[in-house]
């Protein structure tokens, strides 16, 4: 047996009867257990599911199931490492790309000495090696799973290159399984129902648009792009025009249009 690969026995019928799971799945503790059972299969110690809502540009929201030693969750919410951890830096910056622990260069990160230090200490705590699949969804979130073992890399990168590509296809059902379980509460973000009108106005508005020129586009007065550009922002719980941009913009009202 190739090193690295003992205890694993992943396979597509696997990933099917754990994509059907996650289909299924409506609670956390459900999302929780699927996680645990690719971890048992791809022959990994530790799992985290994590999502970053974009409730606020500068204080998003985190949401969280954890697969990780309590004691090592318990000193990273308590250090703040959310800000220094570099998967949730990959998965921030739209990477869209699974991230293996490896590739990590802490030397290209302005916090490199803080970065490599967190590195360090996680490995203390077992979580030596891994990769990480980043996801993001429909309404703004960048979500990302992560797989971690307490080997260091050169005796897991034959597990983490066997399980890349099932953990690729399933992160993305993971994450729509979380979005049920968390529900209305936590995940589903409580978004507002913008009106056709008013995206089309934040839409140009985000182009570089004036009013006027707005109004000569979509064939209305400038007051009533006004009207709709004010509704716009009280709906989406801000006091400018810039501000609904980048509030629209980052939950996902408006989006690119094609021809």
């Amino acid at each position: 047996m190739v090193p690295g690969t003992v205890g694993t026995d992943l396979s597509p019928t696997v990933c099917n009867e754990l994509i059907d799971a996650a289909r299924r799945a409506g609670s956390v503790e459900e999302v929780h257990e699927i996680c645990s059972l690719l971890c048992d299969h791809a022959g990994f110690d530790y799992f985290i599911y994590g999502a970053v809502l974009p409730v606020s540009l500068v204080r998003p929201r985190h949401v969280i199931i954890s697969g990780f030693p309590h004691d090592w969750w318990a000193r990273y919410q308590d250090r703040g490492y959310f800000a220094v951890d570099p998967v949730v830096q990959h998965t921030t910056r739209i990477e869209t790309v699974p991230l293996i622990w490896n590739d990590i260069d802490p030397g290209h990160d302005p916090r490199g000495l803080e970065v490599r230090e967190f590195m360090r200490e996680a490995a203390d705590f077992g979580l030596a090696s891994g990769v990480s699949f980043p996801v993001h969804g429909r309404q703004g979130e960048c979500a990302i799973l992560s797989l971690v073992s307490r080997d260091p890399h050169a005796r897991s990168e034959n597990r983490i290159m066997g399980v890349m590509p099932f953990a690729q296809l399933l992160a993305g059902y993971i994450h729509e399984a979380a979005r049920r379980a968390f529900g209305d509460g936590e995940l589903l973000l409580q978004r507002p129902r913008l009106t056709d009108r008013e995206k089309d106005c934040l839409l140009w508005a985000a182009e570089g648009k004036t009013s006027s020129d707005t109004a000569r586009i979509l064939g209305i007065s400038e007051r009533t792009v006004l009207f709709h550009l004010h509704n716009a922002a009280e709906k989406l719980n801000v006091t400018n025009r810039a501000q609904a941009v980048a509030r629209a913009v980052a939950e996902g009202h408006i989006v690119p249009q094609f021809p």
